[in-house]
């Protein structure tokens, strides 16, 4: 059965701000755009415009409060990219800013992550984090869902840090690796117990509760992690959620999305290429 969407009780009692990560080298697709970050491969289906700018003007969109860009590989070419458009569009654009990770994108997700306390004092204790891939093509349905959610389950996103799903079922040409959660429930809500990443061409899954690579955030959880990040020994973001689940005992909430509207990873050409076959097929239907 999916979310039905309807306009939300109340509104998020503090300032929701998006996170975008564009710091990674896209080690997988740097064979065919080696001078490009992967958030600035121009999709000719959607109007011919950059990953990063379709995320940042549904974010916008839907009323975001600010958006950080976190930069390392090539960010210079992401500066200057946000620097012309803000040229452009100066009122729009006015929300969305950049932290540049220096060095630290090099030792994973989760260090690009940690960049954000350049600028904690931006930042106020009502604050919620909403964590995006700065390569990932989300279609602004999705985006809507989670803002739906968090306007109707304030004190859940105020006190927990959040994941999301789709039930998803697998294809007929499914193919490569996808992040799954393993979930218990408690007081109503499910939790997190485990991500798991499996291989779509040696599992036969069913249904599934795919990943949707959205994270929220509230600022205590931020402040949290922060302080414990050197004791910690990750290097990716899913790698820290399972690390406080299981050895911390952190209580992450998992929120279902509505499965109507899908989400694009583009890690690698093969990626892109299915994408743009989808996008060509839906429009001929």
């Amino acid at each position: 059965m999916e979310i039905q969407l309807s306009p939300p009780k109340n509104k998020y009692p503090g300032r929701i701000i998006a996170i975008i990560l564009c710091a990674g080298k896209g080690t997988r697709i740097k064979d065919v755009f080696p001078s490009i970050p992967k958030c600035l491969i121009k999709i000719q289906q959607l109007d011919n415009i950059t990953i990063l700018n379709y995320l940042i003007s549904a974010l916008l969109d839907i009323k975001i409060d600010l958006i950080e860009i976190i930069i390392g590989h090539l960010g210079s070419q992401i500066e200057e990219y946000i620097r012309l458009t803000k040229v452009k569009n100066k009122k729009r654009y006015r929300k969305v800013g950049i932290i540049n990770s220096g060095e630290e994108y090099q030792k994973g997700s989760f260090f690009s992550f940690l960049s954000l306390s350049k600028n904690l004092s931006k930042y106020y204790s009502r604050d919620l984090f909403l964590v995006f891939p700065g390569d990932t093509i989300f279609p602004k349905e999705i985006l809507e869902n989670v803002l739906y959610l968090i306007y109707e389950n304030g004190d859940s996103f105020r006190n927990f840090p959040s994941i999301f799903f789709q039930e998803k079922k697998k294809e007929a040409n499914s193919k490569g690796l996808i992040s799954i959660v393993e979930t218990y429930s408690k007081d109503k809500k499910f939790f997190l117990k485990k991500i798991v990443q499996i291989d779509c061409n040696i599992q036969n899954l069913g249904q599934t509760k795919q990943v949707v690579p959205i994270l929220s955030f509230p600022y205590k959880f931020i402040i949290n992690i922060i302080d414990k990040a050197e004791k910690m020994k990750v290097n990716t973001i899913k790698d820290m959620l399972n690390l406080l689940v299981e050895s911390k005992g952190q209580e992450i909430i998992v929120n279902k999305l509505s499965s109507e509207s899908q989400f694009y990873d583009i890690d690698s050409e093969s990626d892109l290429i299915s994408f743009e076959k989808k996008v060509d097929n839906s429009c001929s239907d």
